[in-house]
């Protein structure tokens, strides 16, 4: 909890200056009050107009806060995290032994059985019952080394079975969605650099005390 509160006060001093127009003020309410998301949580949360308008000042000038920050480098740190934010839709089959994962994948590159038949009658991942398919799902949050096989790779290839920790893994990518540096990309960018900040600053001060 006290960690919480330093992190809103350190927050609060850093946006204490950042002064915004009215404009820029009805541009980002026009903007959040169309979002399903938001218009969820303000529900769920019982918000007042009132709290609303009051949380949607401070949501203003910490997004000027955070542009004024970190604008002028989110292209590199965009390109920096693409290769983790890229998303795929892959088909796994997890096997414990190397023999029947070699078997398996012969029958699947030859065409003998789908690859969805394989995976729901052999495989042990959870995704089996889906037919081995997973995602969409960010490179970035599947095992490192099936992240370096389907980045940059082409839909449709199949691998042969690779041994990943405890398991034989066979896999095929089924669809590469290259991420965008849209509006909702750059402010989930923007929060990522603000949240490492915040915790920079959280450090210093308790090593500081």
């Amino acid at each position: 909890m006290q960690s919480q509160l330093l992190r809103s006060l350190i927050l609060d001093q850093a946006i204490a200056s950042i002064e915004y127009t009215e404009a820029e003020h009805a541009r980002l309410r026009e903007k959040l009050l169309s979002d399903a998301t938001h218009q969820t949580w303000q529900q769920q949360e019982g918000i007042t107009p009132e709290q609303f308008e009051a949380w949607l000042r401070r949501e203003l000038k910490i997004r000027k806060f955070q542009q004024q920050r970190w604008g002028k480098r989110l292209l590199s740190y965009f390109l920096q995290r693409k290769s983790d934010l890229d998303r795929v839709v892959c088909s796994l089959i997890y096997l414990r032994h190397t023999e029947l994962a070699q078997e398996l994948y012969f029958r699947i590159a030859e065409g003998e059985q789908s690859f969805a038949e394989v995976a729901r009658r052999y495989s042990h991942g959870t995704e089996a019952q889906a037919g081995g398919i997973v995602g969409p799902i960010e490179l970035g949050k599947l095992h490192p080394d099936l992240a370096r096989m389907f980045y940059g790779s082409q839909p449709g290839q199949l691998w042969s079975p690779v041994a990943i920790d405890d398991w034989v893994i066979i896999a095929r990518l089924e669809a590469s969605l290259p991420v965008q540096l849209d509006d909702t990309m750059r402010q989930l960018l923007l929060n990522e650099l603000l949240e490492a900040w915040l915790q920079d600053q959280l450090k210093q001060r308790f090593q500081d005390s």
